[in-house]
């Protein structure tokens, strides 16, 4: 069988650790990546051939080489994030319940594990998955950041982001479709499955909280969630929530999810005693809006999320 491995800023806290720094927990950066054939993460654990699965390469967001087979034996090259950034359109992917865009870090295809960080968009970027709609996924977030070649090419994290289909934009990612791509992504690539990673914005914050109510740790190592709501997840799972480290961020001012939908959840997980929760923090932006992630996800706000997840891995 073919398998392919794959925190108003300053005072204003909610959790265990203080806010205001950058946080610098020590973690595991994976190395490695697939170990052979042809297949959308570049590699398949018994060096063989992928059976029916995703071609090599697929669309590439920027030019870039997209081919999943490129770095077998050394691995990938490193260089511009946009060239290891690829969409994989619905119906390209064998196996694959969502269109998504794929990003492999460099030496992928070397043969060892790494982390993996699933990326929900918000509602915005809503689509089929199809080889038309689903580049919206890179207009804001991580993924726009991969795309415009913002992206550390140091970071060991391997980056799916999945599209969901939300006609006419009135839903978030469902707890079954991210539970089914998470088993999906961790078949098919070389996933550390001791470092799986969740953050979302929004409405895909909202989803991941949702998934979290409804899972707690059984998968996920750590999560980032910026601008969404937990509180149905705390009504869900209550103190067995806090099994999952969380770091949420909101602005004050957003008036598209009521920052009580950060707030409300983590002074609720702080406050809890059986279990404790391993670590659960909210950082507040004064004066911010709605978008509170561009300055997140790409470090301007001083906030080190990338090596906190890393800093955390199931038991």
């Amino acid at each position: 069988m073919t398998v392919v491995r794959f925190f108003f800023l300053g005072a204003f806290v909610l959790g265990v650790v203080a806010c205001g720094d950058d946080e610098q927990a020590s973690g595991g950066a994976g190395a490695g990546g697939a170990n052979g054939g042809e297949n959308p993460g570049g590699g398949s654990s018994d060096g063989g051939s992928s059976d029916g699965g995703a071609a090599s390469g697929g669309n590439d967001t920027n030019g870039g080489n997209g081919n999943g087979g490129g770095g077998l034996g050394g691995g990938l090259p490193g260089g511009p994030s946009s060239e290891r950034t690829t969409v994989r359109p619905i119906g390209t992917v064998d196996g694959a319940p969502l269109g998504y865009v794929e990003y492999l870090p460099p030496g992928y295809g070397d043969g060892a594990l790494r982390p993996l960080l699933l990326f929900h968009h918000g509602i915005g970027e809503s689509g089929n998955g199809s080889e038309a709609e689903l580049p919206a996924v890179m207009n804001t977030g991580l993924p726009a950041l991969l795309k415009n070649d913002q992206w550390a090419e140091e970071q060991p994290f391997i980056i799916l982001s999945s599209q969901h289909d939300a006609p006419p934009f009135t839903s978030c990612h469902s707890v079954e479709e991210i539970e089914s791509f998470i088993t999906f992504a961790m078949a098919n690539y070389d996933v550390d499955p001791k470092r799986v990673y969740i953050t979302g914005l929004s409405c895909g914050a909202i989803g991941s909280w949702n998934y979290l109510g409804a899972h707690t740790n059984e998968v996920v190592a750590a999560a980032v969630l910026i601008a969404g709501d937990g509180n149905g997840a705390f009504n869900q799972a209550g103190c067995e929530l806090g099994l999952v480290p969380i770091w949420a961020f909101h602005g004050s001012a957003d008036t598209t999810v009521n920052p009580n939908g950060s707030t409300q959840p983590i002074k609720a997980l702080t406050g809890c005693t059986d279990p404790e929760a391993v670590e659960a923090k909210v950082t507040i932006y004064p004066d911010v809006g709605h978008n509170s992630w561009d300055m997140t996800y790409n470090g301007s706000a001083g906030h080190d999320i990338y090596s906190w997840m890393l800093g955390y891995q199931h038991p």
